[in-house]
């Protein structure tokens, strides 16, 4: 019970963060250069860092490119970790750390990757509970 609810705080904290950082970063956008890395090729892995620019990590996910990036819980002791390992077998592999220990290990179909379905990985409903299932492997829980 006690890591459910640890579980819904660091979701939380994580919606927020993106939500809130999307927002500032749009708002502050107008008229500068593109912050995201622009490696050569999008078979390079994006190191995001800790998530302070949120669209490094969305826009690379929405083309199932090599991304990675880290945060802390909103109990600032959790550690996650968010990566795409890009397309293999026709299939975009996400893998999720919580504390350095693999707890999602996910093979989403083309073009079912995004915001909505990232966020029904952390158990917030969006309907999508299904295509969770069927592409991601629990590590543990």
């Amino acid at each position: 019970m006690l890591k459910s609810k640890i579980l819904y705080v660091i979701i939380a904290a994580l919606a927020l963060a993106v939500v809130g950082g999307g927002v500032f970063f749009l708002a502050n956008r107008s008229g500068q250069e593109e912050a995201t890395p622009t490696p050569s090729a999008k078979s390079e892995m994006v190191d995001c860092g800790q998530a302070q620019d949120p669209w490094c990590f969305v826009n690379r996910m929405n083309t199932c490119s090599p991304v990675t990036v880290r945060m802390t819980g909103s109990d600032n002791k959790t550690q996650i970790e968010l990566t795409i390992l890009g397309v293999e077998d026709e299939k975009c592999h996400f893998q999720r750390k919580i504390d350095n220990a693999l707890n999602l290990d996910c093979y989403f179909p083309k073009g079912t990757l995004d915001m909505d379905t990232l966020d029904q990985t952390f158990g917030n409903d969006k309907g999508l509970q299904d295509v969770v299932d069927s592409a991601c492997r629990s590590g543990g829980w």
